[in-house]
């Protein structure tokens, strides 16, 4: 798994330091820009050969980085990006009981960094806007996870950490993201979904994350 993290970091750096010297539309390539967005976090089941239930509600997050727009020639462009994250969700009918306290459904978050990979394909709609479907893998790492509860020393818990013992879960995670964008002069507006393909649970159980954004990139 550490090779292949470090494969696909690999492959991004060198894409987001490519040199290429095409001219598109009189623009140099490639083209840079800034982009944030507005996330909703979709959960998935928690499931085994004994369980299957949705053990977490669905939240929302953030985003906000770099992006690199590469044209590959023709219609076709190549765009990575590094963005930072924070995503919010909850769980779902779960109680935790200490002495004399308890807490019902404590929320989570997550924050880490997002390094997607896509391809695109631009169609012109009129001179100045044309639309662009994408699709291409997306790499997260999370640094920081937290369940938050109010009180956790009357729980007695000391170990609230997301990738500890209690939320079971994993730092990385691989995605597959499709998508759309609405290109109007240095503006793009996207809506796009991204599909969760790693397991992210470590006790056994199966669990994974999707997740649907809108975002708005202001290219220089």
């Amino acid at each position: 798994m550490t090779k292949r993290i470090l494969l696909i970091i690999a492959v991004v750096i060198g894409a987001l330091t490519a040199n290429a010297q095409i001219i598109e539309n009189g623009e140099s390539n490639p083209t840079w820009g800034v982009r944030a967005a507005f996330d909703v976090n979709l959960p998935g089941k928690v499931h085994s050969n004994v369980i299957n239930d949705a053990m977490f509600r669905a939240g929302t997050g953030a985003t906000i980085g770099a992006v690199c727009n590469i044209w590959l020639g023709g219609k076709f462009y190549l765009e990575p990006a590094v963005s930072l994250f924070y995503d919010t969700y909850a769980y779902k009918d779960l109680v935790i009981a200490g002495d004399e306290y308890e807490e019902s459904n404590p929320s989570v978050y997550k924050v880490g960094f997002r390094v997607p990979l896509v391809v695109g394909y631009s169609i012109s709609i009129t001179d100045v806007i044309s639309i662009a479907p994408f699709t291409g893998p997306e790499l997260s790492y999370a640094f920081a996870g937290k369940i938050k509860v109010d009180d956790k020393d009357r729980l007695d818990l000391d170990d609230l950490s997301l990738f500890g013992k209690f939320g079971n879960q994993r730092r990385v995670e691989c995605g597959w993201k499709i998508g759309v964008a609405f290109f109007s002069g240095m503006w793009s507006f996207n809506i796009d979904g991204t599909i969760g393909m790693t397991n992210l649970m470590t006790n056994g159980t199966k669990f994974r994350e999707s997740r649907g954004s809108v975002s708005l990139t202001r290219y220089f």
